[in-house]
This record gives C-alpha cells, structure tokens and sequence, in this order.
C-alpha cells in the first residue's frame, strides 16, 4: 500500500458488523441443518468445520458459508469425505469460475458415472482435467461441466472415459459455439448409435441404427468386430476415429459425408458430428491436455488468493471469522459496541478526505491498531 489513505479504502472493503452478522447467521444455519444430516457430530466436530470453513474459503477465495453448503451437498449425496469434497468444489468455483451448485453438480455425476467411490484424489483428476483443457482453449469451464454433468452416465455405460468425454465435449463445443448441453445431447445420439442402443427418449430407433451402421459402413468403418471368434460392438472412439480419417479424406461434396451426417438422427448432431470429426486433431490434442491438468485447479486458486481480490477475500473472511468466536460472548458484546464506534470514525474520515487530505489519518491508523489488539 502507499499510504494510510488506501489502508482506510481497504477497511472499507471489509464487511460491515451488519454484514458479518448476516454471515454468522447464515453459518449457523448452515451448521444446524448439517447437524440435522449427520447426528454423529459433537460439538468439538462441529466447531472444527466451521473452523475449517473460514480456513477454505480464505484459501480458495470463497465465503465460508459457500464451503459449508459444500459440506451440506455432498452429506446429502452420500460421500464420507465430506470436507474434501467441499474443497474441490470451492477449487472449482475458483478456477472455472462457476456456481457452487454447478461444482457440487459435476462432483456427483462424476462420481455416480465412473463410480469413484468418492475418491477426492480420482475426482480432482476429472475437475482438473476439465479446467486445464478449459483454460488451454478459451473454452467456458461452466459449459463444460454442464455437458459432462448431462453427459457422464451415458459416456461411462457406453465404455467412453471421463477423458475422452471430456475432449469430445470440448471439441464439439469450442467448434460449433453452442452449449455444453447442446453438446452433451448430440454426443450421447452419436454414441447411442455406434453403440447400436435404441432410445425412444432420445429418438434412436431400430431403422435410425441400421441407417448408421450403412453410412458407417459406406465409409469402410465397421461398427462390430470379431476377437477371439465372438462378433461384438467396437469401441467408440475407435470408431470415431476411424470415422474421421475416412471423413476427412474425401472431398466436402461427396454424399458418403452428408450421409453419415443426416444419419446421425437431428440437425444438430450432424453439425456436432461434422465438427468432432472435421476438428479430430483438437480432440487428440484435449485428450493430452487433460492428462497434463494434475494439480492446475490448485495452481489457479494460489494465483486468485494471491491477487487484490483474493487478498480482500481472505481478509475478510478472517473479520468474520474473528468476530465469529463465540467462545467468549462476553468478548463480542464489547467487540459490537467498540467495532460501530470504530466504522462510524472511518466512515467520517474517508467522507472529508477531499477536504482535510491525510489529516488525522495517523491517528486513525493507531486508533484501529489499538482496536485489533484489544479484539485480538
């Protein structure tokens, strides 16, 4: 800082009593209704989470009440590892910049599909895989997870990995600009149909299939293959691949490319298909980026704490947190009466700095350091 004036515009940014109150609040509630989810936690066990509430959210940026919500969610979804769940979705919050239900949303789906058995370590691989190909292609993370949380059941039941599914995802979206739901919707056409899966929900029919597998074959790719004298389905992103190879080797005017594309089923998955294909080498490239994403979540997160707004995040979730301590009712009766005081002198002060300058800033300065150690 290079003055005392932008130490005063700083505290200003600090949440006042009525806002912190309004956290406190919101944190007990919080811890009330996880009480209520799991009545095996005592006291000191509650007193820890929120404890390590306040630690999270100054460490990735967030509000405690955010992390508590984590807790709640994931509680309620099943996982025993409740606090690490809760950390990763506030990495993810943080890194790709999306909502809180959004991050718990993803962390379920993925978890359900792959059957991670609430791994934190195997669900960090996943998000992070996501945010480093999101980051390394100006690709919207919230998209992308949207389109894996719609997709990932049908993926993981078809034998397409969380990696492939995601570069998929980010290959058709990037391409065609459309939504990650958009996205997920034509990728789980295009699979129902290599996979020969007839959907009435999802408009796969018997003839849809056999209509595909003649385009495929008109191609000279097959959809089944003989191993060990037993005819079974290919793998679909063999298949895929293949797929594109022959695609991109003729000319755009020939049928056997709009063929395969209007075989598909709906407009849209034609155009998602021409672009997963026509862009084969963007999708490689994703594949390999999320196997290179280990840790990046982490990475982004130390770079926001460390930043101007992460720095007032973190302080003040530490005035919230310090006011929080309701070891000592007593200590925060006092603490009211002294912090109202206090806001009203700065309120004051900051109103006439046009006037007066730096006049009686020092003074204020050593008025607030007295105030913190007496609080401390």
């Amino acid at each position: 800082m290079k003055n005392l004036k932008d130490l005063i515009e700083t505290i200003q940014d600090v949440p006042s009593w009525k806002d912190v109150v309004s956290e406190l609040k919101e944190v007990d509630t919080l811890l009330t209704e996880i009480s209520k989810t799991n009545n095996k936690l005592s006291k000191s066990a509650l007193e820890s989470i929120a404890n390590n509430a306040f630690r999270a959210a100054g460490q990735y940026g967030g509000s405690a009440a955010d992390y508590l919500s984590g807790i709640q969610e994931a509680s309620l979804a099943g996982f025993k590892n409740v606090e690490g769940i809760a950390e990763l979705s506030m990495a993810a919050q943080n890194a790709g910049n999306i909502t809180a239900e959004l991050a718990n949303q993803i962390l379920s789906a993925a978890n359900q599909a792959y059957r991670l058995n609430g791994s934190v370590s195997e669900l960090a691989k996943v998000l992070d895989g996501m945010n480093y190909i999101s980051g390394q292609n100006t690709l919207s993370m919230a998209e992308l997870a949207k389109g894996m949380a719609a997709l990932g059941s049908t993926a993981a039941s078809l034998g397409v990995g969380a990696d492939e599914a995601a570069a998929a995802l980010g290959t058709m979206i990037a391409v065609t600009r459309q939504s990650g739901s958009e996205a997920a919707n034509a990728l789980k056409e295009i699979l129902l149909n290599i996979r020969q899966v007839a959907d009435g929900e999802e408009g796969i029919s018997a003839k849809g299939i056999a209509r595909y597998e003649a385009a495929c074959s008109a191609l000279n790719v097959k959809l089944k293959e003989t191993k060990y004298g037993v005819l079974s389905l290919r793998d679909p992103m063999d298949v895929l691949k293949d797929l594109a190879a022959a695609y991109n080797s003729l000319n755009e005017s020939d049928p056997r490319r709009s063929g395969l594309i209007s075989a598909v089923g709906s407009s849209s998955s034609g155009e998602q298909l021409d672009a997963l294909l026509s862009q084969w080498d963007t999708y490689e490239t994703m594949v390999r980026q999320y196997a290179d994403g280990t840790g990046s979540m982490a990475a982004e997160a130390e770079l926001t704490v460390d930043s101007w707004e992460g720095s007032l995040n973190r302080l003040s979730n530490t005035w919230t947190s310090t006011v929080g301590n309701f070891a000592n009712s007593d200590a925060i009766v006092s603490a009211v009466n002294n912090l109202n005081s206090l806001l009203t002198v700065i309120n004051n002060v900051t109103e006439n700095l046009g006037s007066f300058g730096t006049i009686g800033l020092s003074g204020l300065g050593i008025g607030i350091t007295a105030f913190v150690k007496n609080f401390a």
